[in-house]
């Protein structure tokens, strides 16, 4: 694209083009109770059809400016990707009882391979996903996987599983070193990743979607790591302000307590202050980084032609956890697949596509460059899809 291509652009009026979604919870907990019920009597093995099932029912129901989204993944590839992924948590899990060696050469396995397969996974399922008939494609190479996620995988697992293995080894003269030193491999390894877990998130999603295609339209993201470490900083105030709060409230139950007698209505007050402040400890701060992870990451993601702007409000999610999350105990679980639904809703409906120049130009556009996402072989190789 020349200069003066890109300042007719930048002069342009945006086209805004709001997303809708519009599947109900009744029909999507019909696929979700018969998912579950095949599932289950499967033993699993039906879990590639009822995923292919579900993203179908959603995508089907995604509509950008008139047309709805598809997904053309095959249950069949992706029952290698599932039984590939389960074949390897046997071995781990059936190793790590025997011997801590074995378990920490299964976490080596782990972190080498998992940056490829995420990949390979990403561009499964956006060369099986398409708009207007054209397909998406995955631009990140695998370079690029290992840079953002072998850092922090390293730092999550290979501590704990150095230390599991010199702990099952420890004998003889000096166990008691051994085991301080496995202690401090692990604390400083937690340690190291709490501080930069905000700079790894930032490159993961830097790397996603700043590799979303179309045609030759690729995007980026432009989000500043400096905003994330701010939208972690005041999530931990929030977490601790809110423990500081539930521990003087029942401080002062217990006092109020012992001065009236605990009787059923303090028993029942009790468990209703008790569940009260979990789903307060957990619905919250949850909430307020679902919140501003979405605006952030997703109003920074685009390129010289389209954009998205993402506001999703606080207040009103945090209303939405609320009651999901009740409805979801009172109903002992039955209220879920209406709560997945609402809360889908909610997150597509906050965000709008922003173009430079008409929806019908780019699909033009991207169906004369389209590198024939749907015919790439290397994202079919193990079918593997893990959610984006």
């Amino acid at each position: 694209m020349d200069d003066e291509n890109e300042k007719d652009l930048a002069a342009a009026m945006p086209q805004r083009h709001p997303i809708g979604f519009t599947a109900s919870g009744s029909e999507y907990f019909r696929i979700w109770i018969v998912n579950l019920l095949l599932i289950v009597l499967t033993l699993g093995i039906y879990l590639p059809w009822a995923k292919v099932r579900k993203l179908r029912y959603f995508y089907g129901n995604t509509w950008v400016d008139g047309d709805a989204l598809g997904f053309h993944g095959d249950p069949r590839k992706m029952l290698r990707g599932t039984l590939i992924a389960a074949a390897f948590l046997i071995v781990y899990s059936v190793g790590s009882n025997f011997s801590g060696w074995a378990a920490l050469l299964a976490a080596l396995a782990f972190v080498a391979l998992w940056p490829a397969l995420v990949r390979a996974a990403m561009r499964f399922r956006l060369a099986n996903t398409s708009w207007r008939g054209l397909r998406f494609h995955f631009a990140g190479d695998t370079a690029g996987a290992y840079a953002c996620m072998l850092p922090p995988l390293a730092l999550a697992l290979l501590p704990a599983a150095i230390a599991g293995a010199a702990a099952g080894t420890a004998g003889g003269g000096w166990p008691a070193q051994l085991a301080a030193t496995a202690a401090g491999l692990v604390g400083l390894g937690m340690l190291a990743l709490i501080a930069s877990l905000p700079y790894f998130i930032w490159r993961v999603r830097r790397y996603q979607h700043g590799n979303y295609a179309i045609g030759g339209l690729q995007t980026r993201l432009q989000a500043d790591v400096g905003v994330l470490y701010g939208i972690f900083i005041k999530l931990i105030g929030i977490f601790f302000v809110l423990v500081i709060a539930a521990g003087v409230v029942a401080g002062l139950f217990v006092f109020l307590g012992r001065r009236g007698g605990s009787g059923p209505g303090f028993v029942l007050g009790a468990a209703l202050l008790g569940i009260g402040g979990i789903l307060l400890l957990n619905i919250l701060p949850k909430s307020y980084l679902q919140v501003r992870l979405q605006n952030l990451i997703w109003s920074t993601t685009g390129n010289e032609v389209l954009r998205f702007d993402s506001r999703l409000r606080f207040g009103s999610y945090l209303g939405l956890q609320f009651k999901n999350y009740m409805l979801i105990f009172l109903t002992l679980g039955l209220y879920w697949p209406f709560a997945v639904v609402s809360t889908r809703r909610a997150q597509l409906e906050a965000v709008v596509l922003e173009t430079r120049i008409a929806l019908d130009r780019i699909t033009q556009v991207a169906g004369r460059e389209d590198p024939g996402a749907a015919g790439d072989m290397a994202a079919d190789l193990f079918g593997l899809d893990i959610g984006m």
